[in-house]
């Protein structure tokens, strides 16, 4: 259910919008009210938008405000009948709109940051099945007014103490930003100039399960290792390789161990795959994103791989054998104990 943003001031963007399914993301968020959008051409471009996607099984959460929902509306949504809607009402929300938008057969979204105990309460006494709600954070296009971490976790254990099996999507920056202001759409504050997979894992560590890019596109890169950590968790890291006896090592998938330490991410596989002795050589100091195999003066720790997270000191029985590049060095904090990765090699010294 992870997503991605295509707005509605111009004609859309065939190629990315295909190339972002391609990838497996399978929700795409619009507004029908944003003000700088063209009230007589935005219902006419969400046709196209619907009618380039008709063969696809996707689901579409469309921002409206609750006076522009009528029966022209549902009408218009209920001819695509591949498409999955949410309909999400960002402020005005009472028992009565949300169940009109469940009676016409739509999933009803609630706005996340706001929602209160009130509503939610309501809503735990009155309605029968939860399996049409979600809730989705605002996103916040002026710096310095994202939400923080804090508020962002309290809400959503508001949400789950009611609905324990709620989904809650949240917003992250992308790397094309959206005007007018051209300064990020996240949910939050903190992460408006992070790193998208850095700002997503974020949002998963304040109890959001779904994700959605906020503006108008992601690199393609960028794009496929997201989607690989939100849905595989597995990352591919781009380095720079300098011991070419450790290549065979590097080139294998690997798991961090479940008993991880703070400092470096370690191989769970990497001393099986060491088939022969290493020399010791580089043995520098070991700067934040290095990588790192022990040599055949540590014994048994032969072949252990590490991923430097903290600069740390140099020792004779560890070699340095390569170097996450700089664009990738913030997706180091988004890996945890269990997750996967690999590398791709960008250049041999």
């Amino acid at each position: 259910m992870h997503g991605f943003s295509i707005y509605l001031s111009q004609s859309i963007d065939q190629s990315y919008i295909r190339r972002m399914v391609d990838l497996g993301y399978t929700t795409i968020f619009t507004s029908v009210q944003i003000p700088e959008d063209n009230e007589n051409t935005k219902y006419r471009y969400l046709g196209e938008l619907l009618d380039y996607l008709s063969n696809d099984q996707l689901t579409y959460m469309i921002d409206i405000n609750p006076s522009l929902l009528n029966h022209d509306f549902f009408q218009f949504l209920k001819q695509y009948q591949q498409a999955q809607f949410i309909i999400r009402i960002d402020h005005s929300t009472s028992i009565d709109i949300v169940n009109d938008i469940i009676e016409h057969g739509f999933q009803c979204c609630l706005n996340a940051s706001i929602v209160s105990e009130q509503l939610l309460q309501q809503l735990y006494t009155q309605l029968n099945d939860f399996s049409y709600l979600c809730y989705c954070h605002n996103y916040y296009p002026r710096p310095d007014t994202g939400l923080t971490t804090d508020f962002v976790k309290a809400q959503n254990q508001l949400i789950l103490k009611y609905n324990p099996n709620a989904i809650i999507y949240g917003f992250i920056v992308g790397t094309t930003k959206r005007g007018p202001l051209f300064k990020g759409l996240p949910t939050l504050e903190i992460s408006r100039y992070m790193h998208p997979l850095k700002s997503a894992q974020l949002l998963l560590d304040q109890a959001v399960n779904h994700v959605m890019i906020g503006d108008t596109q992601i690199t393609q890169p960028c794009a496929q290792q997201l989607i690989s950590l939100l849905t595989q968790r597995h990352i591919t890291l781009t380095i720079t390789l300098k011991d070419l006896q450790v290549e065979s090592i590097l080139l294998k998938r690997h798991t961090v161990r479940a008993d991880n330490p703070t400092h470096v991410l370690r191989s769970q596989e990497s001393r099986h795959y060491c088939q022969s002795d290493i020399a010791p050589q580089f043995n520098h100091i070991r700067n934040t994103g290095a990588i790192t195999v022990d040599n055949q003066l540590n014994g048994r720790y032969q072949g252990e791989l590490q991923i430097i997270k903290t600069d740390l000191p140099s020792h004779k029985h560890i070699n340095v054998v390569g170097q996450i590049i700089d664009d990738d060095i913030p997706i180091i904090d988004c890996i945890r104990p269990n997750d996967t990765f690999e590398f791709t090699i960008q250049t041999r010294s």
